[in-house]
């Protein structure tokens, strides 16, 4: 269980607050960031989707505010997974290995955090 371990905590409360500079640096770019030079489709994907990017970024900051305040984690883990993937994907996909550690990094806590709620989750699947 989650509130015997300490481990768990620091991994939560570093995901929101990883996802809540993330966010806000995609406002105010305050941490120099870069895709750098990307494959065509990447482009034109981001091309698509860029009206819906501010959306995306509100909703990884009260994702990252419920992870700090320790407010809904196990639905917030559940619905981070998905985004958590896509992200990992997207920049496996892009070829920037540099800028690979961020999404790894997310992806990777997200999942030992379900994995340390399994017991929760077990209704999703029976």
């Amino acid at each position: 269980m989650e509130k015997s371990r300490p481990t768990y905590r620091f991994l939560r409360i570093l995901l929101g607050l990883f996802l809540i500079a993330y966010a806000l640096n995609k406002f105010f770019h305050f941490i120099p960031n870069s895709y750098g030079s990307m494959p065509q489709t990447a482009q034109d994907f981001l091309d698509a989707v860029v009206m819906y990017l501010p959306i995306l970024y509100i909703f990884e900051i009260v994702l990252g505010l419920f992870l700090v305040l320790n407010k809904w984690k196990t639905f917030i883990y559940i619905v981070l997974f998905p985004l958590s993937i896509a992200f990992l994907m997207f920049s496996i996909i892009n070829g920037d290995m540099v800028e690979l550690w961020p999404a790894l990094l997310v992806a990777v806590i997200n999942i030992i955090l379900i994995l340390s709620r399994k017991e929760k989750y077990k209704v999703l699947f029976d």
